[in-house]
């Protein structure tokens, strides 16, 4: 009998982290609507209202643009990368492992590094921190591979990294 723990799909957590690089880039846009208004050069403008120097106003706009198209990037290429592992995943181009978890590794205490075991001499590594696509879902915070032992099946992608990458786990039992 077979019992499937985990397969692939949209990740809403991962994806609301993409949206704290806009929202950085938003307060760094609009600084002089937050802190005070811009100084106009030779202007008494007769306020207490903060002023921005012309410099801090320019550098601010160049912040906020540079983390606008830094969270545009990096989310269309995870989003393609998703397409591209569900594609992958429904016509079953994937890896396919099965066997025993050996050298199971959880994620040490001080939560560094990486949870990581072996089936048949396949490696695998993940952290909950990882905002990639795929399983990264550690035993500590309800992840499914809690031992060595377990007899699993799992499909995967090689990324460029070299990086295996579990789309499907599935006990068998």
């Amino acid at each position: 009998m077979e019992v499937v723990l985990y397969e692939f799909s949209f990740d809403y957590a991962k994806a609301i982290g993409f949206f704290i690089v806009p929202l950085i880039g938003a307060a760094f846009f609009f600084a002089d609507k937050l802190i005070g208004r811009r100084a106009e050069p030779y202007v008494d403008i007769g306020s207490r209202t903060k002023e921005i120097s012309p410099k801090v106003f320019i550098i601010t706009r160049l912040i906020g643009a540079f983390c606008l198209v830094v969270f545009l990037l990096s989310f269309t290429v995870h989003i393609a990368e998703y397409n591209e592992y569900k594609t992958m995943l429904e016509s079953d181009s994937v890896s396919v492992v099965e066997g025993y978890v050996e050298n199971y590794n959880p994620l040490p205490a001080d939560g560094k590094g990486t949870e990581n075991f072996e089936i048949n001499g396949v490696y695998f590594a993940y952290n909950n921190a990882d905002a990639r696509n795929g399983y990264t879902a550690i035993a500590k915070y309800g992840g499914v591979i809690t031992m060595n032992g377990q007899h699993l099946r799992i499909k995967y992608v090689t990324n460029e990294e070299g990086e295996n990458i579990i789309l499907y786990i599935s006990e068998i039992g």
